[in-house]
């Protein structure tokens, strides 16, 4: 059924235990994990930086620091590096652009609640749900 899972991670707490879920949860499908980590940066940072008024202060390496956690935490799940993806950016753009890219029929997504709004308003999940095109799961953090 799926044979390619993109695992979008934030890398925040419960990060750990949702990559091992999304591991067991490919081994039962027998498909291809991928993970994929989004440094989004604010709307208004983003607005600033179109208009020319800021930048992110040295995105490569806050970049590199994200390839390294990746990288531990793929070794510590035997994902292999070129599975592993850290992008700058938009979350529902990079999570849409990878699944085209690899093939993916399923994302995995966690959800955290930060605060205390709804869960469906507070969420990164909710932000790609409605422009995949493909099937969504998500794991409560």
């Amino acid at each position: 059924m799926y044979t390619h899972i993109l695992h979008a991670t934030d890398l925040a707490e419960n990060h750990f235990h949702m990559c091992q879920q999304a591991v067991e949860i490919a081994k039962r499908f027998h498909a291809t994990l991928y993970l994929l980590h989004v440094i989004e940066t604010p709307p208004s940072l983003q607005l600033a930086q179109g208009l020319g008024f800021a930048e992110i202060e040295n995105p490569l390496q806050i970049q590199h620091d994200a390839q390294a956690v990746l990288a531990v935490l793929g070794e510590s799940l035997n994902i292999p590096l070129e599975q592993q993806f850290v992008e700058i950016g938009s979350i529902k753009q990079h999570v849409h652009d990878k699944l085209h890219e690899l093939g993916c029929s399923l994302v995995i997504v966690g959800r955290h609640m930060q605060n205390k709004l709804p869960a469906y308003l507070d969420s990164s999940a909710h932000s790609i749900i409605h422009e995949t095109g493909c099937d969504i799961l998500t794991l409560q953090g």
